[in-house]
């Protein structure tokens, strides 16, 4: 869509470092609030000035064809600015819908099993996020399914899992688990004479749970480690076990600490885990000089780290990490940084808001390692 508009800069990842060089500069106090903002409202005005010269519907651009039919007449689907559209008759549906952009695969597949998802990013009025399933209804609208309605006497709808694969045993009363929806339901605990009541849902704190993991945990009581977990309290990543607890509830069960200690939602502390074994650096050859402690600096598995960081008694906390948002950094990288006290530019990094940026790496007399942005380049 940028680049259809005449706008590539902002598809750019040589603008996001330009940006934060300019913030840095102006930290320093070496350029001023104003002349940074001059730059941001001629840039907007240009977008603007862009964007006012197509209709939504004639924005050139790679726009793609669906491998799938129109299935009100069997016609071709196109891809333009705002919808999939038919080319033969009135159907379409709304790329952008709740906050939330569908793929071209995600529609191919709504439009040829008549069901998609569940899928997450979705944002209501309120701007709460939420995941949903989405459902083509005989008339060819799409809809959000969230589960079993009701009829319209109020009574619940029953649920019909003929010729759905069992995943497994309820943990709470033996009857066969199916996927329904945005959730895996014990057959029983669906309907109007439900007799139980375990579900557990197919996204859990925006991690996808696989059919996979769901046979696992009815299988063995537990699934293995997943890591896309997001806490509802600081909204960071987590990773986290999916046990089945007291009274066949779902439950988190944390990975094992260095202190030997586990967490778990379902039950007590597992046993102490036995120290964490030391390093041998004798046969390795050290890439420099611990800026804290002036101790040897060697290559582990995932980090460098100085050879003191081994010692019992106030060992050594200085490392620098073998990737960086995504950057891998290797040892020639890691030696300039210890010796020079600046990489070389790297390009390869990617911001929290998953944005590619170049950058230096520098580190103070302290070993606090940091990002030095490059200058911008004259026009």
């Amino acid at each position: 869509l940028l680049r259809g508009l005449g706008v590539p800069e902002l598809s750019s990842p040589e603008l996001t470092g330009d940006w934060e060089f300019q913030l840095r500069q102006m930290e320093r106090g070496q350029l001023k609030r104003a002349d940074f903002m001059r730059q941001i409202e001629e840039m907007t005005r240009h977008i603007v000035e862009k964007a006012k010269q197509y209709e939504s519907d004639t924005v050139p651009g790679d726009f793609g064809k669906l491998n799938v039919a129109c299935p009100k007449c069997g016609g071709e689907i196109h891809e333009n600015y705002k919808k999939f559209q038919c080319q033969a008759c009135d159907f379409s549906l709304w790329k952008i819908v709740a906050g939330r952009q569908f793929e071209i695969p995600e529609i191919e597949e709504l439009l040829t099993k008549k069901q998609v998802g569940p899928l997450q990013g979705f944002r209501s009025k309120q701007g709460f996020p939420f995941a949903a399933v989405i459902k083509l209804t005989p008339e060819f609208k799409p809809e959000f399914d969230f589960g079993p309605k009701e009829n319209e006497d109020g009574t619940v709808a029953e649920v019909d899992f003929t010729g759905k694969e069992s995943l497994g045993k309820c943990p709470k009363c033996g009857a066969r688990v199916f996927e329904n929806g945005m959730n895996y339901v014990c057959e029983k605990s669906v309907g109007p004479n439900k007799t139980c009541d375990f579900r557990s849902g197919a996204i859990i704190l925006q991690q996808p749970i696989a059919k996979e993991q769901i046979v696992k945990l009815l299988s063995t009581g537990k699934t293995d480690l997943l890591t896309k977990f997001i806490s509802k309290r600081t909204g960071r990543a987590f990773k986290a076990y999916l046990v089945v607890g007291k009274e066949g509830k779902t439950a988190f069960e944390f990975e094992a600490r260095g202190e030997g200690k586990s967490k778990s939602g379902a039950g007590k502390s597992a046993k102490p885990k036995e120290p964490l074994e030391k390093i041998d650096f004798s046969s390795q050859t050290p890439i420099g000089k611990c800026p804290k402690c002036v101790g040897k600096v060697f290559e582990t598995a995932t980090d460098y780290v100085c050879e003191k960081s081994q010692n019992d008694l106030k060992p050594c906390r200085f490392k620098i990490g073998r990737e960086i948002l995504q950057q891998p950094i290797d040892a020639t990288q890691a030696k300039k940084l210890l010796t020079d006290h600046k990489t070389d530019l790297l390009k390869d990094f990617i911001s929290k808001a998953g944005k590619p940026f170049l950058a230096y790496l520098v580190m103070d007399d302290k070993g606090k390692v940091t990002f030095d942005f490059p200058p911008r380049e004259a026009e």
